[in-house]
């Protein structure tokens, strides 16, 4: 009776070996499938990385010219805005001594347009 059981639990444990086998070659297979796939994986990340960060700090390049490019343009709107007001105050009294009157609201205009235009300016770049 024992070297029945033997033999049966002999029979089973072969049986499960044989079983296993296939499976077990197929997962190596899969691991080795997987291990390539990863390294071509990592070949082709490590350039694009090395782009990415490339682009990233041209980016950062690019805002910091636009910011500087910004403040040089508001600064010459200011200036501007200043010069129509020295021009509207000047038309004013010119326009108070004879026919210039009517330059004086085409003035104005032109200075509210700017004083918009710098608002603007100033509220886009917060």
């Amino acid at each position: 009776m024992l070297s029945t059981a033997a033999l049966l639990a002999s029979i089973a444990f072969l049986a499960l070996v044989a079983a296993a086998v296939p499976g077990l070659i197929q997962l190596t297979r899969t691991a080795r499938s997987a291990e390539q796939t990863l390294g071509a994986f990592e070949r082709e990340i490590r350039p694009l990385a090395s782009q990415l960060q490339a682009l990233l700090q041209e980016h950062r390049n690019l805002a910091q010219q636009a910011t500087r490019d910004l403040r040089q343009v508001e600064a010459l709107a200011a200036r501007g805005q200043e010069v129509l007001g020295r021009v509207a105050t000047l038309t004013s009294f010119m326009g108070s001594l004879g026919a210039v009157g009517r330059l004086v609201g085409v003035v104005q205009g032109v200075r509210k347009g700017a004083d918009v235009f710098v608002r603007q300016l100033r509220h886009r770049r917060r």
